[in-house]
């Protein structure tokens, strides 16, 4: 071999072990982040494999808190949908009831049992497996601790006990037949609308003699453990950064890894801020934004797109938005009171202003979904509807073939003069006792849509007449007032009577009724303190009715809307939920959409970890969905031992393979397989067949070098990802590294001459 070919190969040898030393002396992204401020840790991470999500609700009052036991505590800042997983999902948009942490249920035919199967090979974080005894602790501790945590009032009054039949089979036994148990996601794992009750992990929480004061938040230990394909990183009130685990059971089980591989939930401040982060691709997802300013958005930035490809742009939420009315106050606990309300408010104007006609009146607390629809056109429930109407609440509107409440502000006069109310000189209604009307009405302050509603809104109750008060607040007074039914009047939203309506005219049951100033067993049920054993008679009977059984469930769901028509338990209906959620498709694609329907699009609820990984279609196991960067880079990897079948961040499948076998994958999966040792960069080495031994020593060595040269452009290619990844943190280490670099490189040269003078 020629000089200037030793020099080369020493050259970048020499390089290469200079690079190596660089990176062993600087402290890795995840073993210094958790101290560290999350604002200068986020300039350092690698902008094209960082997913940044828009947080709902605004900063975070205690970002050390994570422990969802404590009532109040904050999971949609990525924790129950990056960490938390549920045993199982459910599809708004398909129907899909898909099983994830668990394999399947089952009820007895009395249906007071229901039996949980746990899938094999699920595992927390900390490396423990996940086991029935883990389901089975979680319920055990929520009837223990019952009413304190959440989810217990509701665990103690649908459960009577939790068994464990073997390490992977649970029996719930019921206080009574409910074949609904498995769409309760107050009292069973499955998400349905936002989240739901989760799974605590037995082998922590133990040991926990107080789980009030324990915050589940210690850097040191590797808390939280969770079941989910990320862990946290770094936190702040405003921020939370995530990375993805390389150990998640998923990968093994599945087959799948998520694409991102950091996560950013992120609070900029108002809607205009949070719009030009994203006009400038520094937010790949918002909550929601009005249609104007999305428009001004997609002005700026072609690449964002929303569900709809055209007005309104909105997806339909299955919350709808109401101006909720305590029933424990009077005079908000005469129904002539409530309706003269809600007949008050001119809805039209709320739609056109307030959302820019992107929405709908509703006159009730269930979305416009085809299975509500379906309900609506019973003939029992018609017939309620039209004797509502009769009386001039109700009107159908045959062009959208929906039944609204109508703007009457005449009749709504007459309700209160019924009742004994009349108007004062300043123009402010009069009760009998001789109290004004007045109402102080709770807004919560980060979102946009509930300010937008007040502002049309209050401006019409008090031309009507009431003396309204606006109070903004922050979402934990806002959680607060709502918990403790301190308060006249909240502009609120009620879940998830996404496909049975018994989901929601249950929430009103005199079981869930608290005093004020005791907490309600949460904020969908019955914070209005509403008292009613006619209608609780009704709810109770329906509650044993299989959903199979539509026309008998259709029979006392009309029973059950009259009497809520009747009384207005809620308050005051105002409009259909509307989410805008922009996405910016410059550095992810695959969002789901109308075009592409493979899964609804919010980023708030514990789903959205199914739009970033997609998921096993039931009944197929076809892997549905997820999303994946935009550009992606490709290597050719060498397998060195047998590798099953995998799903690359390109959402493409590869393999399986066999030791010896090669493939160009995408680089992300490649760098995994060969952190794990399962393949490798270089190809494997050849040694000729020689017969004279001073030859084969010779040519052994040139092969030798032969292999490192070839293999030296993958290896600085991948030392040039790690580095990237470290740029930033490289600070006064820099010049350390460049001597000892130029140090290696002037031995190597050194070495070369000595052996030439040789």
């Amino acid at each position: 071999m020629s000089t200037l070919k030793k020099f080369g190969v020493c050259l970048a040898i020499a390089l290469l072990i200079a690079l190596e030393i660089a990176l062993m002396q600087v402290p890795s992204i995840t073993a210094t982040s958790l101290r560290q401020d999350p604002w200068a840790l986020f300039q350092q991470l690698p902008r094209e494999k960082t997913l940044i999500v828009d947080i709902d609700g605004g900063r975070v009052a205690d970002p050390t808190n994570w422990n969802w036991l404590i009532p109040g505590t904050r999971r949609d800042q990525g924790y129950h949908q990056l960490m938390l997983e549920q045993l199982f999902y459910i599809n708004l948009e398909t129907g899909d009831y898909i099983p994830w942490i668990a394999e399947k249920f089952e009820y007895s035919p009395d249906f007071t049992k229901l039996y949980i199967y746990i899938r094999k090979g699920v595992k927390w974080s900390d490396g423990v497996p996940f086991t029935a005894d883990d389901v089975v602790f979680t319920y055990k501790y929520l009837l223990k601790y019952a009413p304190k945590l959440s989810y217990s009032p509701q665990v103690k009054t649908y459960i009577a006990d939790a068994k464990k039949v073997d390490d992977y089979t649970v029996e719930l036994v019921l206080k009574e037949p409910n074949p609904r148990i498995h769409m309760n996601q107050e009292v069973f794992s499955v998400c349905r609308i936002w989240g739901g009750m989760m799974t605590l992990p037995k082998h922590i929480f133990e040991k926990i003699e107080d789980p009030l004061k324990f915050k589940f938040y210690d850097p040191d230990k590797g808390y939280p453990v969770c079941t989910g394909p990320y862990k946290l990183i770094s936190v702040s009130e405003t921020m939370f950064i995530y990375e993805r685990r390389d150990d998640w059971w998923g990968t093994e089980v599945f087959g799948v890894r998520p694409a991102p591989k950091y996560v950013v939930f992120v609070w900029y401040g108002p809607e205009e801020t949070r719009a030009m982060r994203m006009a400038a691709h520094e937010l790949d997802s918002i909550c929601d934004i009005t249609p104007g300013t999305f428009l001004k958005v997609r002005e700026r930035n072609p690449y964002v797109k929303a569900w709809r490809t055209g007005a309104p742009w909105a997806w339909l939420d299955p919350c709808p938005r109401y101006l909720e009315l305590t029933y424990a106050k009077y005079p908000w606990n005469i129904p002539e009171v409530r309706w003269a309300i809600s007949l008050a408010i001119d809805r039209d104007e709320i739609v056109r202003v307030a959302y820019e006609n992107s929405t709908y009146p509703s006159w009730i607390c269930l979305p416009f979904y085809a299975p509500m629809l379906k309900y609506f056109s019973h003939p029992k429930v018609k017939a309620v509807l039209e004797k509502y109407a009769k009386e001039g609440y109700l009107v159908y509107d045959e062009k959208s073939g929906l039944w609204k409440i109508p703007y009457n502000p005449k009749k709504a006069e007459e309700l209160l003069k019924s009742v004994g109310f009349k108007k004062g000189p300043d123009g402010v209604w009069v009760s009998p006792n001789g109290t004004r009307l007045e109402l102080t009405l709770i807004v919560p302050a980060p979102w946009i849509e509930k300010r937008r509603i007040a502002a049309v809104l209050v401006p019409q109750l008090r031309k009507f007449g009431v003396d309204v008060v606006q109070k903004i607040v922050e979402v934990g007074a806002f959680g607060e007032a709502l918990r403790t039914g301190t308060f006249d009047a909240i502009l609120h939203w009620t879940c998830p009577g996404d496909t049975d309506p018994y989901f929601t005219m249950e929430q009103w049951h005199s079981k869930y009724y608290r005093p004020i100033g005791q907490p309600a067993p949460g904020t969908h049920m019955n914070c209005e303190r509403y008292k009613n054993p006619e209608y609780d008679k009704i709810i109770d009977e329906w509650t044993k009715v299989p959903p199979s059984d539509f026309d008998k469930c259709a029979e006392l769901f009309a029973k059950a809307l009259d009497i809520w028509l009747r009384d207005l338990p809620h308050g005051a209906m105002i409009t259909q939920a509307r989410k805008l959620i922009p996405f910016d498709t410059y550095y992810w694609i695959g969002w789901p959409d109308e075009t592409n329907p493979w899964i609804h699009p919010c980023n708030w609820w514990s789903t959205f970890l199914l739009v970033i990984v997609g998921y096993p279609k039931p009944g197929t196991g076809e892997w549905v969905g997820g999303i994946r960067p935009r550009h992606i880079d490709y290597v050719t990897v060498y397998f060195t031992k047998d590798v099953s079948k995998f799903r690359g961040i390109d959402l493409q499948w590869y393999g399986p393979f066999k030791a010896g076998e090669a493939a160009r994958i995408p680089a992300d999966d490649a760098e995994f397989l060969v952190k794990k040792g399962l393949a490798s960069y270089k190809p494997p080495a050849v040694t000729p067949k020689v017969t004279i031994p001073e030859i084969k020593t010779i040519l052994t060595a040139i092969s030798d070098v032969s292999t490192a040269v070839s293999g030296v452009a993958d290896e600085v290619k991948a030392l040039k990802d790690k580095i990237d990844a470290l740029a930033g943190q490289i600070s006064t280490l820099t010049t350390i590294m460049a001597i000892e670099a130029i140090a290696i490189i002037i031995l190597a040269i050194a070495l070369i001459f000595a052996i030439r003078r040789k």
